[in-house]
Order: structure tokens, then C-alpha cells, then sequence
């Protein structure tokens, strides 16, 4: 594509982008087909040697001959796992029939002699399974001398079907374990939709489409302006702190028509397809018109040491307007490494659009919960590949010693770190972007981000550390426009040292209060109070819409004097989506639309 084009191209969909808004089923079809387009735009043309340019050069039907070449030559040394086994199967059923002979040969030999890792997550293992199924579904009566781990053709395909039916059956009853994650939502959705389009069997192939419609419509719900709100299992550095770099982000682009137009890879293979989002998901996943609270139970990834239960519940609680987020998991460590317990997104200041905080905790405890290795080697692999894993400065993180307690736009945090913690203070994130950031006499800090209005009331005494966002915090992302909006890159850390803590957060955006003004007015009328001694840790306030919170660490939660019971919280509850732990079965709604997905039945039904 011409260069001059391709950024006049990049500068249209910005400004459509920018004032996304529910448009007829028409009418996205058309746009999605468009930015689908934009997508592989740069695919067929790159010289680049990958799977993703070689499947867009054959489903556009030119430069096969380089495609075949490209493909060959990818097959002669593969790698990446089950990171490779989606991209080569993806371009495979997408091109094998306008392939050559010689490529087709060097695909199918590929899996009889490179044996990939399966991996030790849920994603790994949604990958592999599903990219397993279908190989073997293309390549069928094979012996197992045919296929890298030596079994037969059928050996492959009911292991494949096997699991995945199984994972879906978990995580339409209990929920999954690796749940809500921004960059982890491209290994869900990626194989799902190549089941979706290319399975063999009905069954599997509806499956497919119904997991592809769930991961979705998890992710419309607690969506905004290209931003996934709330709590996360997993997120990285810088996404943490830049939204709009995360993968899911670039779904959101290509789906909702909401973010910032990309050229990720993420999506090409998604571009390529012929899945389309329901209806009734694209309007969940925009409007915005009214507030609402939306709820779910999730479950902790397989505990294996230092635990009485194999999967625990994960509660999470989100409140969206069409002007911010705010949402929180309920505290402990729910999944290791790259937690995000709680946070608030909104819409102005890109790429710096949240404000959170963290006690950044480690241990051999925490990793040895989750991953079967040797204890005592456990943190040195983890940092070998997670870098910030041990850092004290670091922004993601689950603690032990961290609980929440979330009412509407309303969140009271609390911290009791016992002496000897590998970390022994508490940080929180403010970009330096923001609009107006004041240390009131009371001792609310007020922040101002554009017409979003955020308050934090710190329970200990506290510093600040001015941080500017190097290179080192930078994430390579090819095909993405430079999203650096503002001169004033970086943040402040809040940091408290006292491990005894807290703080009252407070989210009010123009329309809710008025002027910034009179948000702070309000702040300085409601100051919370709070015992903090160990193992006495508790706080009590009363919120800007005249609720009495009070919460006591770890787990005693009282909202105007009635407990509060998170063992009740539904699979999904809230205006759009509904669904009973146990169930299998997800319903949307919107206005008069229905859509129903039913697993035990394999049925959708609208």
C-alpha cells in the first residue's frame, strides 16, 4: 500500500474511531469488512517472511508463489509451541487450496516432526488443543508414526475434542481460571474462531462459534471506548498503565470499531475469517447510554500447593458508564505473576487513560501455588521470563495481603502485610497527564481527567515519586499508530511504606456531580476512619451517595448495615448478561433481542 494512502487511510478511521457509536447490522458489516481490509493491508505486500503474510497473500490470491516460498522456508525450522501450531494451522485451512504441492507437503510434514510444548496455562492449552483437532481432522487415518507424538490421527482428534469440550464446560459453570486477561484474550479468541469456521464436525464447529460468542460477549460487557474494565488475571507492563496496547484492545478495533486502528497480528488471521459478531454483542459492547453494575464469579487457576481448595472463586465487580470504569476483584492472590486486582479507566488522555493501585508481592509462596516445579528454583524462572516478577517498583501483581471492597463507584482498598513481606509498602499509579492533581487540606488527593472526576483518600502517610516512562517500559508494537497524545509521558507513584493501609476511591464523572469543583467540595465533606493496627485492620465511610460502607479485613463487608455475601455473586449478572454458576448456559439481552448460548444442548438460540 502507498505510504501517503495508508496514513490518510489510518487518519479516516481514527476520526471514525474516535466517535464510534451503534450503527445498523448493514452498516457494520460494510465497516467491518473495511477495517478488516485495513487489517491485511500491510500483510500482502510485506516482504517480511511469516505466516500471517503468507495466508493473506492466499486468501487475496496474489503472490501465491511467494507465499508458497515463505512458507517453506517458515517449515524447514519450526518454533514457537503452541504460539506456532494457530499461525500454521490458521494458514494452512486458510490457503491449502491455492498452495502448492511442495507447501502443503512441508505443513504436513512439520507435524509429523516438530513436536511443540503444550504448555502449562489455559491459554497453552486452548491453543494446542484446538490447532491438535484441527490437524488431525485435515490429515485423518493417519498412524501415530505420521504425527510428532506418536499417535494415530484418532488418538489426536478425541484428546483434542476431549479437553476442549471440557474446557468449556468449565468455564461456562464455574468460569475460567485465566479470566478477563487484555493480553491474553487473542489465545482464546484466535482458536476459537478457526473452530468456528474450519471445523469438520458440526457439533465442534458450532462449539466454536458459541465459545467465540461468550469470550466476546465477556469482554462487550466490561468494555469501553477499546479499554477492558476491571479486574484482570493477567495483564503486562505497559498495557497495565496504556490500555490501548493490549490485545484485546485490537479485537475492540476490528470488532466494536472502538480504540485505535491496528495492524497487529493479533487479528489477522480474525480479519481473514468469516466470523461475525452478533448484533446483540456489538450493542452491548457501545452503548453506554445508561449506567450499570456488572458482576461475575470467576475461579482461580489450579492450585496446587499451599491451598485447601483446587479452584476458588474469583469475585469481580464492575461499574461502566459511558464515561469511565471502575472494577475490582475481591483481593488474595487469584492468579500469580501479572494480577491487576482492581482499577480505574476512562476515556480521556490517551494512551494514559487509568488511575490504580498494588502492594507489589512476591514470593516462592505465591509461584509455588501455581506452577509444579521446585520451589527453591521457581523464582528465577519466573523472572527469566517475567522480568518485573521480583521488581519492588513493578505495576501488576496480586498480594495475600490485599482486600477490596467495591459499591457502585465507591472502593475502599485495604492492606495488612505481615513484617518480613518481601515488599513492604503499597503503590499507586497517577499519569502525569492529568488535567489537575490536588493534595486537598482533608486529605483527598482530587484528580482530573477531562470531564472524569477520581478520588483518592490515603489512610497512611505517603511520598511521591515522579517516573517518566522509558524505553525500557515500551512495548514493540508493529502496525499500531503512535498513540503518544501528550507531552507528559510517565506518572507519580504514591508510595506508603506503613504495612498496616488503605484508601477510599471515589469516581464521579461531569454528568454525576458537576464541575470539579464540586466534586471536591463533596470529597471534603466525607472523610473515612480506620483502625490500623495488625491484624486489626478496618475502615468505615460514608459515600458520596450516602451509603455507609464498612469493611474489616480480610473478608467482613457491611453496606448500610447489611453483610454483604460474595458467595452469591452469579456466573454474570447485570442488565446484558446473565448466567447461574453451574449452568452452561449464557443469556444477553438487549432491548427486545435475546441471544442464548446453551452448551449442554450445543444450541444457540436467538
Amino acid at each position: 500500500m502507498n505510504i501517503k494512502k495508508f496514513f490518510l487511510t489510518l487518519t479516516l478511521l481514527s476520526v471514525q474511531i474516535a466517535n464510534a457509536q451503534l450503527v445498523s447490522r448493514e452498516t457494520y458489516v460494510k465497516e467491518f469488512g473495511k477495517r478488516a481490509t485495513f487489517v491485511a493491508s500491510v500483510y500482502d505486500t510485506m516482504q517480511v517472511t511469516g505466516y500471517y503474510q503468507a495466508a493473506v497473500r492466499y486468501v487475496h490470491g496474489k503472490g501465491i508463489a511467494t507465499a508458497d516460498k515463505m512458507l517453506i522456508e517458515l517449515l524447514r525450522d519450526p518454533r514457537g509451541d503452541m504460539f506456532w501450531m494457530i499461525p500454521a494451522i490458521g494458514t494452512y485451512l486458510h490457503g491449502k487450496d491455492r498452495m502448492s504441492p511442495e507447501a502443503r507437503a512441508a505443513m504436513r510434514n512439520a507435524w509429523k516432526t516438530y513436536a511443540p510444548y503444550r504448555g502449562d496455562t489455559e491459554n497453552h492449552w486452548c491453543m494446542y488443543h484446538a490447532a491438535l483437532y484441527l490437524a488431525a481432522e485435515q490429515w485423518p487415518n493417519l498412524p501415530g508414526s505420521e504425527w510428532y507424538n506418536g499417535k494415530s490421527s484418532t488418538e489426536n482428534l478425541n484428546e483434542a475434542k476431549e479437553y476442549l469440550i471440557h474446557w468449556m464446560k468449565i468455564a461456562t459453570t464455574i468460569g475460567q481460571g485465566e479470566f478477563d486477561s487484555p493480553d491474553y484474550f487473542p489465545e482464546y479468541a484466535m482458536p476459537m474462531i478457526l473452530l468456528s469456521q474450519f471445523a469438520k464436525d458440526p457439533a465442534m464447529r458450532t462449539r466454536g462459534t458459541m465459545m467465540t460468542d461468550f469470550i466476546f460477549a465477556d469482554f462487550a460487557v466490561e468494555h469501553l471506548d477499546g479499554q477492558y474494565i476491571g479486574g484482570y488475571s493477567r495483564i503486562y507492563q505497559p498495557a497495565v498503565y496504556k490500555p490501548l496496547l493490549s490485545g484485546a484492545s485490537a479485537f475492540a478495533y476490528l470488532y466494536f470499531g472502538t480504540g485505535e486502528p491496528t495492524n497487529s497480528g493479533w487479528i489477522v488471521l480474525p480479519a481473514l475469517s468469516n466470523y461475525r459478531l452478533p448484533e446483540i454483542i456489538y450493542s452491548i459492547a457501545l452503548d453506554r447510554s445508561k449506567t450499570y453494575i456488572h458482576q461475575e464469579r470467576k475461579r482461580v487457576r489450579n492450585v496446587i500447593r499451599f491451598g485447601t481448595e483446587k479452584n476458588p472463586p474469583v469475585y469481580k465487580y464492575s461499574y461502566i458508564t459511558k464515561d469511565y470504569g471502575i472494577g475490582s476483584l475481591q483481593g488474595g492472590i487469584l492468579q500469580p505473576i501479572q494480577q491487576h486486582t482492581w482499577g480505574v479507566r476512562y476515556t480521556y488522555g490517551r494512551p494514559y487513560t487509568t488511575i490504580f493501585g498494588l502492594h507489589p508481592y512476591w514470593s516462592g509462596t505465591e509461584v509455588g501455588m501455581f506452577f509444579p516445579e521446585e520451589v527453591k528454583t521457581l523464582i528465577a524462572d519466573v523472572v527469566a521470563s517475567k522480568g518485573t516478577y521480583n521488581n519492588p517498583d513493578k505495576w501488576t501483581g496480586g498480594s495475600p495481603y490485599e482486600r477490596t471492597f467495591q459499591h457502585k463507584n465507591t472502593l475502599i482498598v485495604l492492606y495488612d502485610i505481615a513484617p518480613g513481606t518481601t515488599t513492604e509498602h503499597i503503590d499507586g499509579f497517577f499519569p502525569r497527564n492529568l488535567e489537575e492533581r490536588i493534595v486537598e487540606p482533608s486529605g483527598w488527593i482530587a484528580c482530573k481527567a477531562g470531564d472524569v472526576y477520581v478520588g483518592w483518600y490515603q489512610l497512611q502517610e505517603y511520598e511521591w515519586k515522579e517516573e517518566a516512562d522509558v524505553s525500557i517500559n515500551t512495548l514493540n508494537d508493529i502496525g499500531r499508530p503512535q498513540l503518544e497524545r501528550v507531552r507528559e509521558t510517565g506518572n507519580w507513584r504514591l508510595r506508603s511504606y506503613k504495612p498496616q493501609n488503605g484508601y477510599v476511591i471515589e469516581v464521579r464523572s461531569k454528568d454525576e456531580i458537576g464541575s470539579f469543583a464540586q466534586f471536591r467540595s463533596a470529597l471534603n465533606a466525607h472523610t473515612p476512619t480506620a483502625t490500623l493496627q495488625p491484624s486489626s485492620v478496618a475502615a468505615q465511610y460514608l459515600t458520596l451517595g450516602g451509603d455507609k460502607m464498612e469493611f474489616a479485613f480480610p473478608e467482613k463487608r457491611t453496606l448500610n448495615g447489611s453483610a454483604i455475601d460474595l458467595s452469591t455473586t452469579k456466573l454474570f449478572e447485570g442488565p446484558f448478561i446473565n448466567a447461574e454458576v453451574g449452568s452452561e448456559k449464557m443469556t444477553m439481552t438487549y432491548k427486545s433481542k435475546k441471544l442464548v448460548l446453551d452448551f449442554k444442548a450445543v444450541k444457540i438460540t436467538e
